[in-house]
Protein backbone atom coordinates (compact mmCIF):
# COMPACT_ATOMS: atom_id res chain seq x y z
CA UNK A 1 0.00 0.00 0.00
CA UNK A 2 1.37 3.42 -1.00
CA UNK A 3 1.65 5.83 1.91
CA UNK A 4 1.28 9.57 1.58
CA UNK A 5 4.72 11.12 2.08
CA UNK A 6 3.17 14.40 3.23
CA UNK A 7 1.42 12.70 6.16
CA UNK A 8 4.46 10.51 6.91
CA UNK A 9 6.60 13.63 7.30
CA UNK A 10 3.99 15.23 9.54
CA UNK A 11 3.61 12.07 11.62
CA UNK A 12 7.39 11.83 12.07
CA UNK A 13 7.60 15.53 12.97
CA UNK A 14 4.87 15.28 15.57
CA UNK A 15 6.04 11.99 17.06
CA UNK A 16 9.68 13.15 17.15
CA UNK A 17 8.96 16.39 18.98
CA UNK A 18 6.76 14.53 21.46
CA UNK A 19 9.49 11.92 21.98
CA UNK A 20 12.48 14.26 22.32
CA UNK A 21 10.68 17.19 23.99
CA UNK A 22 7.88 15.58 26.04
CA UNK A 23 7.41 18.62 28.29
CA UNK A 24 7.14 21.11 25.42
CA UNK A 25 3.67 22.59 25.59
CA UNK A 26 3.84 24.68 22.42
CA UNK A 27 4.90 21.78 20.19
CA UNK A 28 2.02 22.34 17.75
CA UNK A 29 3.11 25.84 16.75
CA UNK A 30 6.77 24.77 16.59
CA UNK A 31 6.08 21.85 14.26
CA UNK A 32 3.61 23.92 12.25
CA UNK A 33 6.09 26.75 11.64
CA UNK A 34 9.03 24.45 10.85
CA UNK A 35 7.09 22.29 8.39
CA UNK A 36 5.35 25.25 6.79
CA UNK A 37 8.69 27.00 6.29
CA UNK A 38 10.22 23.89 4.71
CA UNK A 39 7.19 23.58 2.40
CA UNK A 40 7.64 27.23 1.43
CA UNK A 41 11.31 26.65 0.62
CA UNK A 42 10.37 23.62 -1.50
CA UNK A 43 7.97 25.70 -3.57
CA UNK A 44 10.55 28.48 -3.89
CA UNK A 45 13.16 26.00 -5.20
CA UNK A 46 10.75 24.68 -7.81
CA UNK A 47 9.69 28.13 -8.96
CA UNK A 48 13.23 29.55 -9.05
CA UNK A 49 14.38 26.76 -11.37
CA UNK A 50 11.27 27.00 -13.55
CA UNK A 51 12.02 30.71 -13.85
CA UNK A 52 15.69 30.08 -14.68
CA UNK A 53 14.75 27.51 -17.32
CA UNK A 54 12.14 29.96 -18.65
CA UNK A 55 9.35 27.39 -18.24
CA UNK A 56 7.24 29.48 -15.89
CA UNK A 57 7.89 33.04 -14.89
CA UNK A 58 5.69 34.40 -12.14
CA UNK A 59 6.10 38.09 -11.34
CA UNK A 60 7.60 38.72 -7.92
CA UNK A 61 5.33 39.84 -5.14
CA UNK A 62 6.72 43.15 -3.92
CA UNK A 63 6.05 44.97 -0.67
CA UNK A 64 7.44 48.40 0.16
CA UNK A 65 6.40 49.23 3.72
CA UNK A 66 9.60 49.36 5.74
CA UNK A 67 12.79 51.32 5.11
CA UNK A 68 15.33 49.15 3.32
CA UNK A 69 14.53 45.87 1.60
CA UNK A 70 15.32 43.05 4.04
CA UNK A 71 12.09 43.11 6.07
CA UNK A 72 9.98 43.83 2.98
CA UNK A 73 11.56 40.88 1.13
CA UNK A 74 11.07 38.55 4.09
CA UNK A 75 7.43 39.63 4.44
CA UNK A 76 6.81 39.18 0.69
CA UNK A 77 8.39 35.71 0.76
CA UNK A 78 6.31 34.76 3.78
CA UNK A 79 3.07 35.91 2.14
CA UNK A 80 3.87 34.44 -1.27
CA UNK A 81 5.28 31.07 -0.24
CA UNK A 82 4.58 30.32 3.44
CA UNK A 83 1.02 31.65 3.76
CA UNK A 84 -0.54 29.21 1.24
CA UNK A 85 1.18 26.28 2.96
CA UNK A 86 0.24 27.65 6.37
CA UNK A 87 -3.42 27.58 5.40
CA UNK A 88 -3.14 24.10 3.83
CA UNK A 89 -1.17 22.69 6.76
CA UNK A 90 -3.60 24.10 9.27
CA UNK A 91 -6.66 22.58 7.59
CA UNK A 92 -5.00 19.27 6.64
CA UNK A 93 -3.21 18.69 9.96
CA UNK A 94 -4.49 20.73 12.90
CA UNK A 95 -8.10 21.63 12.12
CA UNK A 96 -10.36 19.50 14.36
CA UNK A 97 -7.22 17.78 15.70
CA UNK A 98 -6.66 15.80 12.47
CA UNK A 99 -3.07 15.21 13.60
CA UNK A 100 -4.40 12.66 16.09
CA UNK A 101 -5.80 10.53 13.26
CA UNK A 102 -2.58 11.00 11.27
CA UNK A 103 -0.35 9.69 14.06
CA UNK A 104 -2.85 6.92 14.68
CA UNK A 105 -2.70 5.92 11.01
CA UNK A 106 1.10 6.33 10.85
CA UNK A 107 2.29 5.34 14.36
CA UNK A 108 5.78 4.39 13.14
CA UNK A 109 6.76 6.44 10.11
CA UNK A 110 10.26 5.99 8.71
CA UNK A 111 12.46 7.40 11.45
CA UNK A 112 14.01 10.77 10.75
CA UNK A 113 12.10 11.20 7.45
CA UNK A 114 11.10 14.72 8.49
CA UNK A 115 14.69 15.60 9.42
CA UNK A 116 16.09 14.15 6.19
CA UNK A 117 13.46 15.95 4.08
CA UNK A 118 14.01 19.24 5.91
CA UNK A 119 17.79 18.98 5.64
CA UNK A 120 17.65 18.19 1.93
CA UNK A 121 15.27 21.07 1.24
CA UNK A 122 17.43 23.52 3.23
CA UNK A 123 20.56 22.35 1.40
CA UNK A 124 18.82 22.50 -1.98
CA UNK A 125 17.56 26.02 -1.21
CA UNK A 126 21.06 27.15 -0.24
CA UNK A 127 22.62 25.65 -3.38
CA UNK A 128 19.80 26.98 -5.57
CA UNK A 129 20.21 30.50 -4.19
CA UNK A 130 23.96 30.45 -4.83
CA UNK A 131 23.65 28.92 -8.31
CA UNK A 132 20.78 31.15 -9.34
CA UNK A 133 22.65 34.23 -8.13
CA UNK A 134 25.80 33.13 -9.95
CA UNK A 135 24.05 32.15 -13.18
CA UNK A 136 22.04 35.38 -13.42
Amino acid sequence: MMKNIYYLIWADSILSIKKYHPKKTDWKITVFILNTWINALSLWIILIWLKYLKVLIIPRFHIDIFPGTLIDSFLAFTIEFALPFGILNYFLIFYKDRYKRIIEKHPSPPEKIAFIYSSLVALAAFISAILYGTLN
